[in-house]
Order: C-alpha cells, then sequence, then structure tokens
C-alpha cells in the first residue's frame, strides 16, 4: 500500500504520453503505462517529471478498472490548430495540412472525431484551390486571382508589415528589422510603410538598448569566460578553448552570408564586439533619420496604384492610360508594379 499512496502523492506531476487511466476504488484516478502485471500487483510506469520516470506497483484489488488511452483523441490533439490556417501559406503549405487530416482518416475510419476531421479537410481543400489559382488569404479571408493582383501593391506591402509585427510579437527583433527593411526598400509610399514606423522605432530603440548592455559589459565578460577557462581540468581546457573558437568561427561565417546576401541587421553575438559596435552605430543613424523623416512629403502609393489600376482595367483613351501611368511613377511605385500597369496599357 505504500508504494500506492506515494503514486497517489504525485498526480499532477505525471504527465505520460500514450497513458492509461487507472481508476482506483477509493474514487481517485491516476495516469501512466500499465508494463505488465505481476502476482496481485499492476506495474505501472509513471513520469514525475520532464525527466524522470519511475516504476510502480499497484494491487489489483485497489484498482476498479483500466480505462486505455482513446489514441484517436490523443492523435487529434496535434490537428486542432490546421484550421484555421494562417495567412500567406503557399500550396505545399496546405497539401502538409491537408496530408495530416488524411492519415488521421485512414488510421482512425471509425472514430467519432472524423465528423470534425471532415469540415476542416473540405476547408483546406478550398482555400488551396484558391492559392493554387493565385489568390492569397489575408487578414483571415481569402482573396481570389483578381482580387489578389487588383490590390497587389498595397496587398503586398500590408503582408510584409504583418510579418513585422508578428516578428515584434514574438520578440524576433532582428527579424522585424529585417522586415522593416523590405518594407521601406520595396513600399516606400505605402500607407503600411509609414503606419509601422512606430512599432519599428520602439523595436530599433530596445535593441539599442541591448546592444549597449553587452558592450557595456563584454569586458567584464571576456575576463569571466578566461577566469572559468582556467578553471577548466588542464586535460579537458584545449577542448574547451576550441569549442569557444569554433563557435565564434561559425558565428563570423553566418554573418558572412547575410552579408553577402544584403543583410543589413546582422546577428548578433553576445561576445563579438565589432559587430555589436556595427549594429548600434546602423541603430542610431536609423533612428535619426526616422525621427527627421516627414511622411507627409511622401506621395500616397496606394492611391496611386489603385487609382491606375482601376483606369487600366475600363476603356480608356491612349491619355488616359499615359496619364494614370505617369501618376503611378511620380507616385515612385516600384518597378515590378510599374511593369503590371504598363502590361495593362492599350495596344498601340
Amino acid at each position: 500500500m505504500k508504494s500506492l499512496l506515494s503514486l497517489a502523492a504525485v498526480p499532477l506531476l505525471i504527465s505520460v504520453l500514450h497513458a492509461d487511466t487507472i481508476r482506483l476504488r477509493d474514487g481517485r484516478e491516476l495516469e501512466g503505462v500499465v508494463m505488465s502485471e505481476e502476482g496481485d500487483d499492476y506495474v505501472v510506469m509513471v513520469q514525475v517529471t520532464k525527466t524522470i520516470r519511475d516504476q510502480r506497483r499497484i494491487p489489483k484489488k485497489d484498482v476498479l478498472e483500466i480505462v486505455g488511452e482513446k489514441k484517436d483523441e490523443t492523435a487529434y490533439e496535434d490537428l486542432e490548430d490546421l484550421v484555421p490556417a494562417p495567412d500567406g501559406l503557399e500550396v505545399s503549405d496546405y497539401d502538409a495540412r491537408i496530408s495530416k487530416l488524411e492519415d488521421f482518416a485512414k488510421e482512425f475510419p471509425e472514430s467519432s472525431l472524423i465528423r470534425k476531421v471532415e469540415p476542416m479537410m473540405k476547408t483546406l481543400e478550398e482555400e488551396r484551390e484558391i492559392v493554387a489559382a493565385g489568390g492569397v488569404k489575408f487578414e483571415g479571408k481569402m482573396l481570389s486571382a483578381e482580387e489578389r493582383t487588383s490590390a497587389a501593391f498595397t496587398l503586398d506591402s500590408r503582408i510584409v508589415a504583418a510579418e513585422m509585427e508578428d516578428s515584434i510579437e514574438s520578440g524576433r527583433r532582428t527579424d522585424a528589422l529585417r522586415a522593416w527593411d523590405r518594407l521601406q526598400k520595396e513600399f516606400p509610399t505605402s500607407r503600411a510603410y509609414r503606419d509601422s514606423i512606430p512599432a519599428i522605432q520602439k523595436v530599433m530603440q530596445r535593441q539599442l538598448a541591448a546592444v549597449n548592455k553587452e558592450l557595456d559589459t563584454l569586458d567584464r565578460r571576456l575576463e569571466e569566460q578566461a577566469t572559468n577557462l582556467e578553471r577548466v581540468p588542464v586535460k579537458d581546457r584545449a577542448r574547451a578553448r576550441e569549442a569557444i573558437e569554433a563557435r565564434a568561427t561559425a558565428y563570423l561565417r553566418k554573418v558572412a552570408q547575410e552579408e553577402e546576401a544584403g543583410e543589413r541587421w546582422i546577428s548578433l553575438d553576445p561576445f563579438q564586439k565589432t559587430q555589436l559596435s556595427k549594429v548600434k552605430s546602423l541603430l542610431e543613424s536609423e533612428l535619426r533619420r526616422l525621427e527627421n523623416l516627414d511622411t507627409l512629403q511622401l506621395p500616397d502609393g496606394d492611391a496611386a496604384w489603385s487609382e491606375a489600376w482601376a483606369t487600366l482595367s475600363g476603356s480608356p483613351s491612349d491619355e488616359e492610360a499615359r496619364e494614370a501611368f505617369s501618376s503611378a511613377r511620380e507616385a515612385r511605385l516600384p518597378e515590378k508594379y510599374l511593369d503590371m500597369l504598363e502590361a495593362k496599357m492599350p495596344a498601340k
């Protein structure tokens, strides 16, 4: 009975995947994997902590029933987040999600959860069809290829801005800064660009504070690293030093690749002063530039795109078409979008 009481004392700590539910005659329920039966006892494996498992014996006379795990319910837990699908998925992303649902249906054809899986699959298949035809999902709504194209400049800028916002919410400041770079490079006259400035300024300020802290404490941390290295047994010291050097080499190689790819916002390492100082200077420069930026002087690229597309999608005269295209160019729309507009110009 001692082992039973010991087991009952930790029911809230037990977290066993694919577990059986062991119902005791006194009304308590325990979760564990029944490994075997030995005489008058059940041998049960329980997860005491994330890293510690314990094998215990439970007298059969104390057990009312053992309910095997409902494997379909456990498997379904991994599917619940597949729908609704997030914005911006590609066809391959939809295929992967649909495949998971199909696998469930094949493995558990008699499960009552099939009634939930089938509508999920139908939703994903319908969305996949729209994406395959050139559409996109944005802000939870499916846009057809025609709707996507007609709002291309505005939609594309908002998608990049949404990527930036997602990175901010996730605390990935470097990713947010990289998305911001795309936004200001590709959509400098978009409303999404202007609206994103306050948020990215806060990101830059936080990143600058973090970088300054790393630089201020760098010498002390390097001294601590050297001291700790000296405390390593002599036989292991060379290996420890090699590990530190290998990490630094791998980091510098990664940064070189990022810079070669044109990234201004490189990854950071708390022990690499040159890169920390470089990012510090860039942050200070960008913050000054944004403080002095007069967004009221920027042309309205969204309006220019919308008006030009509407005009060229109708039956404009040659003069009207030229004026619409000229207005879009004056609004500093990128070449990609000017090319799209030019393709709709009346044939000469």
